[in-house]
């Protein structure tokens, strides 16, 4: 198979607004399956390409009716994938923000009052900062999606845009909690409910949450963006 045709597959796939490290593997899925119609069957490279875009054709169209947060039209498989990406981040979220959330609220156990507020207080800065510093580390990396913003480069690189959705409120959280939040907090752990104690404890673990979800997400797009690194060649950067 030469340059060009392979050239007409990678344009079809792109036509498909597959993310680039989704339509790499694809691509190689396409070559390979191309490659074995034309053995198996004597015949040319375009007619084995119909074939194959045939197999293919329920996953890589489009649905009829779409209600999405982006204008991008996406192909049944790219839901499908990223419906399970999500599912599976979502898991993996919950279950490091639980033995995260343990490990915090768990040092109530071990300290005072007074040593519990700074003990909590350093570890919720701590978790604040975990993705905003994973953010500027790599900005050249996190850059690469707005250079190329005609493309979708890795079906991670819109769930990182949460980092920026959920600074706002977190960090007037932490400003605010030696002097307001820890003091209901506090209350709840101890066993005194109030309305303001569940709040409390309820944003400081979405705050993990946030700060978890962020990190696996940042740490997915990155080992994905090295992958399609390579591949940035045959696209156009935005004007």
């Amino acid at each position: 198979m030469n340059e060009f045709q392979i050239r007409q597959i990678r344009n079809y796939l792109l036509s498909k607004n597959l993310p680039i490290d989704l339509l790499i593997e694809v691509e190689d899925h396409f070559v390979m399956q191309i490659g074995e119609v034309m053995s198996s069957e004597h015949i040319n490279f375009d007619t084995a390409f119909y074939q194959v875009k045939v197999l293919w054709e329920e996953e890589l169209s489009f649905p009829k009716y779409k209600i999405q947060f982006n204008l991008n039209d996406v192909t049944h498989f790219v839901r499908k994938i990223n419906r399970n990406i999500l599912r599976e981040t979502l898991k993996k979220t919950f279950l490091y923000s639980i033995i995260i959330g343990a490990f915090v609220f768990g040092g109530i156990l071990f300290f005072n009052e007074n040593t519990f507020k700074y003990f909590s207080f350093i570890a919720f800065l701590a978790i604040f900062l975990a993705p905003l510093l994973g953010y500027i580390l790599k900005w050249k990396d996190f850059q690469l999606a707005k250079k190329y913003d005609r493309y979708v480069l890795t079906y991670y690189q819109n769930f990182i845009l949460i980092v920026a959705g959920g600074s706002g409120a977190f960090s007037s959280m932490i400003y605010q909690y030696k002097a307001q939040t820890f003091q209901v907090l506090y209350q709840f752990l101890t066993g005194i409910f109030t309305p303001e104690g569940i709040f409390s404890f309820f944003g400081c673990f979405m705050l993990i949450v946030w700060s978890v979800f962020n990190v696996i997400c940042q740490l997915k797009y990155l080992g994905q963006i090295n992958k399609v690194k390579p591949y940035l060649y045959y696209l156009k950067e935005s004007s």
